[in-house]
Parts: structure tokens; C-alpha cells; sequence
């Protein structure tokens, strides 16, 4: 094998690096140190709560919501205590309207019940006028300002009978002037007839010139 030549050694050249000045020691301004991920975090929290009050806060020239009226279409309402009938007020199996003085007046038919020879007729009278006059209102107003006379008509006997007067010849009746209540509350008035004859199971009774109640049933 035939020798190499002999390289000299090669010292590898070394180049001084030149030293880096240290770095300037710096001084942290409180005021513009970064946030913590806590700190971003609650003021994150802090700017959402502004923003949703700011959206649903309630505004003192809103107006308050509605309150559903007491009587809803569909509910039952109750009587007040300036409308509430007397107690004691009797119910009345059939009923007409006839105009009065100020508006319409309900005439219910309570019965018409025999006692020996008289008989017995009670009547409910309900003014029911749209402007309420706020006074009392009696019989008089209610039969178109006039005096309530009330009768019994056999139709087919073809006989009419009157109220019974006293000896002193006052009506046992309801007195127009004094029997009195007030708007949309029921008062009763009664009125007493001889009584008709056995075989008369019905007659129709009248309110001054107009049947109120035709065939109205006879109670023995």
C-alpha cells in the first residue's frame, strides 16, 4: 500500500465572539402591567352585566303592565255589595222586560198561591237602566210614572180580577210610591185577589195596560 503524504495538523482558527452589553434593567409602570386571566376575566363579566342592564333595565316613563280587568270575558262575576239583592229575595221562575220611566225594567213571576179565599201574587221588579240615577226607584218610576195596577185575567171565564181593598178601602197591594230600591237590585211586591175558582188553574197577569205573564199557574 503506498503511504499518504503527511498533511500538516490544521488548528482550527478561532474568532473571539464579542461580548453582548447586558440588557437594561426595566421597571414595570403598575398601570400597564398585563392582566391576569382572573382579572381579564372579571372584567369581562363586569362589561356583560352593564350591557344586559343597559338592555333591561326598567325605564321609570314605561308604563306598568296591565292588570287583567276583574271581569274577563268567559268569567263568572260576582254581585257587588251595592248590587247584591236583600237576602231573603225570592227567585222567579219567569221574567219580562217592559220599558219604565229611564229604561228597562225586568218583572219576574215568583207564584200566584191560593189560601182560603184570597189568593196571593208575588212579583219581582228589577230596574235595569243603562245610566244608574243613584237615588232610589220606586214602583211609580218603574210603570212609566204612573200608579202600578196590577190584575188577574181569566181567558177563559173571561173575568178580571182586581187587588183587594181593606175596610178602609186601601189596596192590599205594593204601594207605588213607597216601594222602592235601587238600579239592577230586585224588590218584591205583592198583591192580593180573591181567589179564583177551583176549576181556574191558570190566568194571566197585568202590569196596567200589557200582560207581564200569560198563563201563569195557580198554587192551591
Amino acid at each position: 500500500m503506498p503511504h499518504l503524504p503527511h498533511l500538516p495538523r490544521l488548528t482550527p482558527a478561532t474568532t473571539p465572539v464579542p461580548e453582548m452589553p447586558p440588557a437594561p434593567a426595566t421597571t414595570l409602570d403598575p398601570s400597564k402591567r398585563p392582566r391576569s386571566a382572573s382579572a381579564l376575566l372579571a372584567s369581562c363579566l363586569l362589561v356583560g352585566c352593564l350591557v344586559v342592564q343597559g338592555c333591561s333595565g326598567s325605564d321609570d316613563s314605561a308604563a306598568p303592565p296591565s292588570t287583567p280587568a276583574s271581569g274577563t270575558p268567559g268569567a263568572s262575576q260576582q254581585p257587588t255589595a251595592s248590587t247584591a239583592p236583600p237576602a231573603g229575595t225570592p227567585t222567579a221562575s219567569r221574567t219580562t222586560r217592559i220599558q219604565g220611566a229611564d229604561g228597562d225594567v225586568e218583572v219576574g213571576f215568583v207564584g200566584l198561591r191560593v189560601d182560603g179565599q184570597l189568593a196571593r201574587l208575588d212579583l219581582l221588579f228589577t230596574p235595569r237602566y243603562a245610566k244608574d240615577p243613584g237615588t232610589g226607584i220606586t214602583l211609580y218610576d218603574m210603570a212609566g210614572r204612573r200608579d202600578v195596577a196590577v190584575t188577574l185575567v181569566d181567558s177563559v171565564n173571561l173575568r178580571r180580577y182586581t187587588v183587594v181593598r181593606d175596610s178602609a178601602g186601601v189596596a192590599l197591594g205594593a204601594a207605588s210610591g213607597t216601594t222602592r230600591t235601587r238600579n239592577n237590585v230586585p224588590v218584591t211586591g205583592s198583591f192580593t185577589f180573591a181567589a179564583p175558582p177551583t176549576d181556574v188553574t191558570t190566568v194571566d197577569v197585568y202590569l196596567n195596560d200589557r200582560v207581564i205573564v200569560d198563563d201563569a199557574a195557580i198554587t192551591r
